[in-house]
């Protein structure tokens, strides 16, 4: 551990819980109190910049006002090849008719194999090869389709869709009508593939579209946040490799943090359970959360082994505390999901 006492950012998105009948925290089997003292004793601001992509973009000195180039950037990490020149994200997706609307659930609610995405990508190759696409999937999760000319589109991250009704995310802009029916056309084509077949089989949900999203500018040059961050999230390990920094794996604790430099560290288990409202899983990951990191991080904080904690939700607030500042006695702790609220 460094002898100078350190900054660190978290970003967490997804602590304010999901949505549920019942405040998410009735469940809790014991307070988290570390985390309600620390929120209550820092300095709370309002950011405009909400949503883990465009925050991680921001922290990288990328205006989240423009269309993000998330494709272009997970494409660094994903790829060793060279970067196509117009590229989307063009993600496997299941969309479940709902009574008057089709509802959207991506790679985390819906995993995909490796050998079933290589079928599925060949199928929808062939059936474009007229247009020029070029699909490829060098992770199963995330798929990247170069095209031939830039689309006139304004699209959507599928977690801004998750669960929901697709309709007021689908793709907007001048080329959009064209791409809504393609969109169509790939839902036909992959209807009946054998793959799908074979996933209904097993009880699984069938691949039925794909959600294009992500397109953007790379931008020359990027801001590092630090020399070294922390982020198992392929956007961010992109914009490490594009600012021709380290990007580590995310240490299991803070302990193992302390071992290491990085002072920006991304924490997103929390993430889609708060986007599908997946009430079990979001509280299985905010236990181990809270006691792998924020716990012993407040403590740190406290003893003066940190200099200070930032601490972003990315939906809009934003923390800072130091050492004085936990030693607000005056300050009684109120509960960390009102001062979310």
């Amino acid at each position: 551990m460094a002898d100078t006492p350190r900054h660190l950012t978290l970003l967490v998105p997804g602590l304010s819980g999901p949505q549920s009948d019942r405040p998410v925290t009735d469940y809790f089997r014991e307070r988290p109190l570390a985390l309600d003292r620390l929120l209550t004793r820092s300095r709370h601001e309002r950011m405009t910049v909400r949503g883990l992509d465009a925050v991680v973009c921001r922290e990288f000195g990328i205006d989240s006002a423009a269309a993000l180039p998330v494709a272009a950037l997970t494409w660094l990490a994903d790829c060793d090849d060279p970067l196509p020149r117009h590229l989307l994200r063009a993600d496997p997706v299941h969309l479940r008719a709902d009574q008057s609307c089709l509802r959207l659930f991506e790679s985390h609610g819906v995993p995909l194999r490796a050998d079933e995405a290589a079928q599925l990508v060949a199928a929808i190759n062939a059936f474009n090869a007229p247009l020029g696409w070029q699909l490829s999937a060098p992770d199963p999760q995330r798929w990247y389709l170069a095209l031939p000319q830039c689309p006139a589109l304004i699209t959507c991250a599928p977690q801004q869709a998750a669960g929901v009704d697709i309709d007021p995310f689908l793709p907007a802009g001048a080329d959009a009508a064209r791409w809504h029916a393609t969109m169509n056309e790939l839902q036909m084509l992959l209807h009946d593939h054998p793959v799908n077949a074979a996933r209904a089989e097993r009880g699984e949900p069938a691949i039925n579209s794909l959600w294009f999203w992500g397109n953007g500018e790379l931008p020359d040059v990027v801001q590092a946040p630090a020399a070294e961050i922390c982020a198992d999230l392929p956007l961010a390990q992109g914009l490490a490799r594009h600012a021709g920094i380290r990007c580590a794996p995310v240490p299991e604790s803070f302990a193992r943090w302390q071992q290491g430099a990085a002072p920006l560290v991304v924490l997103d288990a929390l993430e889609w359970p708060h986007h599908y409202s997946d009430v079990e899983s979001w509280l299985e990951q905010f236990e181990q959360l809270d006691y792998h990191w924020l716990r012993p991080a407040a403590t740190a904080l406290r003893s003066g082994q940190l200099a200070s904690i930032t601490l972003d939700c990315c939906d809009g607030n934003r923390f800072y505390s130091d050492r004085w500042r936990q030693y607000a006695f005056w300050k009684v702790p109120g509960q960390f999901e009102d001062i979310l609220a």
